[in-house]
């Protein structure tokens, strides 16, 4: 039997009077908040900050979820429960940035610390991926976002 996966947007614009009846459609749950922003940290080993969160058209957030975008107005938060609910090492750095009109601030850069905390980005990724009826990062993929990280964090 032959099992095709689809969202939910996707299962709302389908015709239910098809013809091929065999197929077993499995509904995917989109991504939670969480999942998202852990996603989107072990896409960018980097780091970010809240100028790379911010949304500048509704049509951006059809990304959410995809690992190369997310839109928040509270990165310290969701770096803070990151951090704190799921024991990630998320390191924190100041970034000072000047406006087009000369104005100058600091932003806070975060990023994971090193591969062991890619490893743990990556792990929970998978669980909250199977709990929505996704499959898991493929192991050549997991490999690459994991190789993009240090071995060890740097010493301050």
């Amino acid at each position: 039997m032959d099992i095709k996966k689809a969202t939910l947007s996707q299962m709302a614009h389908s015709d239910i009077r098809g013809d091929d009846f065999t197929a077993i459609t499995t509904i995917i749950k989109p991504a939670l908040k969480v999942e998202a922003s852990c996603s989107v940290i072990l896409h960018n080993p980097k780091g970010l900050t809240a100028l790379d969160t911010n949304a500048r058209s509704v049509s951006d957030f059809d990304q959410i979820g995809t690992g190369t975008k997310f839109y928040t107005t509270c990165l310290h938060s969701d770096i803070s429960k990151l951090r704190n609910q799921y024991r990630l090492d998320i390191v924190g750095e100041s970034e000072k940035y000047i406006s087009r009109h000369g104005y100058s601030t600091h932003f806070t850069r975060y990023r994971l610390a090193d591969r062991s905390a890619a490893e743990r980005a990556l792990k929970l990724i998978n669980i909250w991926r199977s709990q929505r009826g996704e499959e898991a990062i493929t192991e050549a993929e997991a490999q690459r976002l994991i190789n993009q990280y240090p071995e060890k964090a740097a010493a301050n």
